[in-house]
């Protein structure tokens, strides 16, 4: 929790729920470092103010254990910058010049994007590349993390979209961050899981290229 010790307990709560998905009440104690008591203090004030919900696990052993994971608002608390504002404004642009005009938009934001970060993919082994991938995305308000899966495989698993709003209506800006990983990695990407589709969160797979 170092990194993390200017948030208060309920504001690491909730970024918690917000990467992992869903956490029981003793997962919460043990990443809180506090008493069940504690624990369920906060969770009833997080459930009564509408962040977070709550379902009830029966185990093969004991009393049922309660999970809990982030509803709407509760996820509206993490960054998106863009909003139904930008969203209007594209509808508007579709409307007067057509959705290619939007589709080049996004080729050219993404190319601002490649030109940005290759310099610091330069000369890099795939590993170094994938954490520095993982870097720019949390920077950029993803909340990326990334985990090596095999000896030719990692992920990079993003718990944030912060043009949610954007993604929902025009999923073109997902191919086109497809586009930046795999320019950017050089080597074979594959998104498994996308927010914009009904994920929970984008999940990309990175595997070593085929020679």
């Amino acid at each position: 929790m170092e990194r993390y010790r200017h948030l208060s307990t309920r504001e690491y709560i909730l970024l918690l729920l917000k990467r992992e998905g869903e956490l029981s009440t003793k997962d919460l104690q043990n990443r809180l470092e506090l008493t069940k008591v504690a624990v369920s203090r906060q969770m009833i004030y997080l459930e009564k103010d509408g962040f977070v919900v709550c379902r009830v696990g029966r185990q093969k052993a004991g009393r049922p254990m309660h999970y809990y994971s982030l509803t709407q608002l509760g996820n509206e608390q993490f960054p998106n910058d863009y909003g139904q504002l930008a969203v209007d404004l594209m509808e508007h642009i579709v409307l007067a010049d057509g959705e290619d005009r939007i589709d080049q938009f996004f080729a050219r934001q993404q190319e601002k994007i490649i030109q940005k970060y290759e310099g610091q993919m330069e000369g890099k082994a795939l590993s170094e590349k994938v954490a520095e991938m993982a870097r720019i995305q949390d920077d950029n308000g993803f909340m990326a993390s990334w985990e090596q899966v095999s000896d030719k495989e990692y992920v990079i698993t993003q718990h944030n979209c912060p043009y949610f709003k954007i993604a929902d209506r025009y999923q073109m800006i997902c191919a086109r961050e497809l586009n930046c990983y795999r320019a950017l990695l050089q080597t074979s990407v594959e998104r498994t899981e996308c927010v914009a589709i009904g994920g929970k969160k984008c999940v990309y797979q990175i595997r070593y290229a085929q020679s």
